[in-house]
């Protein structure tokens, strides 16, 4: 918030709210703290937001405490009055003076935002770090200079900034970001001109359209800007040159202007904290989907081998079958083709036949492992295809109820593209598998395997562990103590504690596998060690599903 900005709504709120008494002082979310105030029959609260990314203010009327999850404050500046509000000669403190002799000092600016409640000269209490600031002097005000001739603006113009609109912010401080923007604008200057070109005659026309700025401030025409549903800009007058997309609401008083601008920037806040990180991860796993089916797709274009392996058994059968081991290659004429002479290598460890039979077992090979690859690739791009819908969906949300029904409805297939904590659900201690839906649960570290064997495992539930070295603690979820879980599920399972565990690296690892009611802690013991009663033993290449 600028320095006009919070003149003109301490002159609105000096006119409304003087006389009103301070009744409650609360905090109910972090760096947000709001004053509730009375004044005969009408109540309002003064919220004050104290986050350097979003640091403002605004009036609502009501109180509106929450019952629970609320710290109160500056007690004992309950029941007093308000004398003033005012700001700081030409500085973005504001002062609410009370009829005491106090008053509660903001500080909207800086790394540290702050609420201070002063009498004689002290702190008497500080809303944020208040042992460092208690028996102190608050932060001084500093007026910006007054740059009030041309000769002045020249001497203090910026020309090491980046952009004209920096170095006019640094050359009248009292200008934000928007207003410096907006006297280049007015000036009918290129933004991309370097300040330290800037010539003379540029410097001129800045300099009148800062004098004309500042002049025209004095007459507030407070005006918000949306784009859609979504509001972009609060400004004092309106704006030159705002984009074409964007749609102008005009107030008849800041207070009103800011509140509408405020309560809707918080709410947007809100939404952008849920949705981006589920908008990245979405667009994340359909960026992996997409090239992963791509790449798949373009090997599965290639002439498949299979055919080739089941021609040569073919060729060997039926034009040199009598021959015995010992030939390293063949060369036979291609009666399936042109009629051409073709060479064949063979394994001179076998005879023609074998050396036949292995070709049709690797055309059968091929095959199965072509047709995976089909089926691998059709899941892949279906993957790929749910994650550019839920994409678009997402994308064409505005607010957070909408997105919290998105949540909702899409809650089973969001859980296979975006961890559980991305859409504000508890973080699980373990890694979750699905083969044939059977549930596996991996443990991540000893202390998430703990809590996976002891919290989060039924007492019939399959445990598995790679057997004599370190690893993960492995459970397959049973529905009951009567379902069967299946040898090659087993096996698969078997597999990814092998994976995960220090025999991920060996061709063929031993895996416990046990029902969860026979593995106990040991007591005393590190987080994670185990006594295992009980046991089976399955050999497993490690790996994991798919």
């Amino acid at each position: 918030m600028n320095y006009f900005t919070l003149l003109a709504l301490a002159n609105e709120w000096n006119d409304r709210l003087s006389g009103a008494a301070v009744v409650d002082v609360w905090s109910q979310t972090a760096g947000e703290l709001s004053l509730a105030l009375e004044k005969g029959e009408n109540a309002s609260t003064i919220r004050i937001y104290c986050d350097p990314k979003m640091a403002m203010m605004f009036r609502a009327e009501g109180h509106g405490r929450a019952r629970k999850n609320t710290a109160t404050l500056f007690e004992k500046a309950h029941s007093l009055v308000i004398a003033k509000i005012k700001t700081a000669d030409r500085d973005r403190f504001v002062f609410i003076e009370l009829e005491d002799g106090s008053m509660f000092q903001i500080q909207l600016f800086g790394p540290q935002p702050n609420v201070y409640w002063v009498h004689g000269d002290l702190v008497r209490e500080a809303f944020l770090n208040d042992v460092g600031w208690v028996g102190n002097a608050p932060p001084a005000t500093r007026p910006a200079p007054v740059v009030s001739s041309f000769e002045a603006f020249v001497e203090r113009w910026r020309a090491n900034r980046r952009t004209l609109a920096q170095a006019v912010s640094a050359t009248i401080p009292l200008f934000d970001r928007q207003l410096a923007d907006e006297v280049v604008r007015r000036a009918e200057l290129d933004s991309a001109i370097p300040p330290s070109d800037a010539n003379e005659d540029v410097l001129h026309r800045l300099f009148l359209e800062c004098e004309q700025l500042e002049s025209d401030l004095q007459s507030l025409q407070p005006t918000v800007y949306w784009r859609g549903a979504l509001v972009e800009a609060f400004s004092l007058l309106p704006l030159q040159s705002a984009p074409g997309d964007w749609r102008e609401e005009s107030f008849s008083s800041v207070d009103e202007a800011l509140g509408v601008f405020a309560k809707r920037r918080l709410a947007q806040r809100r939404f952008m904290e849920s949705y981006k990180p589920v908008e990245m991860a979405l667009a994340k796993a359909h960026r992996k989907a997409a090239s992963g089916a791509e790449a798949m797709l373009s090997e599965l274009g290639n002439a498949s081998r299979a055919d080739r392996y089941e021609a040569w058994g073919h060729l060997l059968m039926a034009q040199a079958a009598s021959q015995g081991a010992g030939h390293e290659a063949i060369t036979l004429p291609d009666i399936l083709n042109e009629g051409e002479n073709i060479t064949i290598k063979l394994d001179p460890a076998l005879t023609v036949v074998e050396n036949a039979q292995r070709f049709y077992a690797k055309a059968r090979q091929t095959r199965e492992a072509r047709k995976h690859a089909e089926e691998r690739w059709s899941e892949v791009h279906q993957r790929a295809v749910e994650a550019a819908a839920l994409l678009t969906e997402l994308r064409s949300l505005e607010r957070f109820a909408d997105l919290e029904d998105f949540l909702t409805d899409n809650k089973k297939v969001l859980a296979s593209f975006v961890r559980p904590e991305t859409v504000g659900e508890e973080r699980l201690p373990y890694r979750r598998f699905e083969i044939q839906g059977w549930e596996i649960r991996v443990g991540k570290n000893a202390k998430s395997n703990a809590e996976l064997t002891t919290k989060h495992a039924g007492p019939h539930d399959l445990w598995l562990h790679a057997r004599g070295v370190p690893g993960s603690h492995v459970v397959i979820r049973r529905p009951n103590k009567s379902s069967e879980v299946p040898k090659h599920i087993v096996e698969s399972t078997a597999q990814i504690a092998a994976y995960y565990s220090d025999a991920k690296s060996q061709p063929l690892a031993p895996v416990i596998v046990t029902e969860r009611k026979f593995v106990r802690p040991i007591k005393g013991g590190p987080p994670g060690l185990v006594r295992v009663d009980r046991e089976d033993v399955v050999l497993v290449e490690p790996g994991l599903p798919g």
